[in-house]
């Protein structure tokens, strides 16, 4: 029988001033709603900001601000690069950062079935998880950013939507043997925020019960514009060529670990709520500290009314989102099915559903 490991992966990217170090040990779970606890297991620990790979072969689970101390092995995290910055420029050339290739490459040479957990702890946007927040370039010098078919930069250290086509490191082949190494329902989780600008509208627009074929029609638009954006970001994509649930922040809303969760505006002032640590999960998310989606989810956005009942998502108890194949086939299958057809008695009604579709895409550019 294989032996039970959990894997943590902490960014080195962070803020100035935030308690990163502790947010592994804090918010870590096994379950989606409840507490489970899988004690002992072997804890690797991908300590990216330190630049080290911890193992402790007997973890009993504690959950606190402080992690376990004396690991039984500690080592370097290799390969390590010289990282780019957004202009593309190397950072420092006497300095080299380890790469997200460290894990992908641990994790392909694990026991069949062994990892019941990998949970990763960092800030995130729509192509995944930020480890360093590195800028990426191909061989001719060109920007890689907006083609997902190009070969990594070899200065690259994140995660990216990439890794799963062509030769990349998750693709075919080397994508099977990755995913291999999970056990039967894994707790596969990507904690940070999943928030590019403009992909709430969609959710927002959305109306869930139509009462008329323009309105049906528009339904579609909006939910087929949300699926296409899904479709290109990360936890999408690692779910689809892995075969395995993701658990992320649902598209277009951020995440928060902090103790002061904002829940409205006044003017441009933030309001927020207080909330306290207490170590339970799962949480009461209108008193306890956890790190959860964005409050505008839940509430004003409507979010979690969206993914449960129309694109039947599965939510966690702090309303991050459940990535499969399976829905998002079945929400694209609802977005693209023609309307019944209706009889049309003159040519004045056909010219006035032109007209009304003429508005509907109009109105969908503004």
């Amino acid at each position: 029988m294989a032996t039970k490991q959990v894997v943590f992966v902490l960014g080195a990217h962070w803020n100035p001033g935030e308690n990163y170090q502790e947010y592994p040990w804090m918010f870590f779970h096994f379950d989606p709603m409840k507490d489970v606890d899988p004690s002992p297991v072997t804890l690797v620990f991908f300590d990216y900001p330190n630049g080290k790979l911890k193992t402790w072969n007997r973890w009993v689970i504690k959950r606190g601000k402080k992690g376990p101390e004396n690991p039984d092995s500690e080592v370097e995290l290799l390969p390590k690069v010289k990282i780019r910055d957004y202009e593309t420029n190397i950072v420092d050339p006497h300095t080299e950062r380890p790469s997200v290739l460290a894990f992908y490459d641990w994790v392909k040479k694990q026991e069949k079935g062994s990892i019941v957990s990998m949970q990763v702890f960092s800030h995130g946007w729509m192509g995944g998880p930020i480890i360093w927040d590195t800028g990426e370039l191909g061989p001719a010098g060109e920007s890689i950013d907006d083609d997902d078919t190009l070969n990594r930069d070899p200065h690259d250290t994140d995660f990216r939507v990439r890794d799963f086509f062509g030769s990349n490191p998750l693709a075919g082949a080397e994508g099977d043997k990755f995913a291999k190494a999970f056990a039967p329902a894994p707790l596969i989780k990507l904690w940070g925020c999943v928030a590019p600008d403009g992909l709430r509208a969609p959710v927002q627009n959305f109306k869930a019960s139509p009462k008329n074929e323009q309105d049906k029609s528009a339904n579609k638009a909006h939910l087929k514009d949300y699926i296409d954006a899904i479709e290109q970001c990360f936890a999408f994509n690692m779910a689809k060529q892995l075969k395995l649930p993701i658990w992320a922040a649902p598209l277009g809303w951020g995440s928060d670990p902090s103790s002061r969760v904002p829940i409205g505006y006044k003017g441009r002032q933030a309001i927020n709520m207080n909330v306290t640590y207490r170590k339970k999960f799962p949480p009461d998310l209108k008193k306890d500290q956890w790190w959860r989606v964005s409050w505008f989810f839940r509430h004003q956005d409507k979010g979690v009314t969206f993914y449960r009942d129309v694109l039947k998502a599965r939510i966690d108890a702090t309303d991050y989102v459940e990535y499969t194949q399976a829905w998002l086939d079945e929400a694209k299958k609802l977005a693209t099915a023609s309307l019944e057809p209706s009889l049309i008695t003159s040519p004045r009604e056909l010219q006035q559903q032109l007209i009304d579709r003429v508005d509907q895409l109009g109105s969908r550019r503004t």
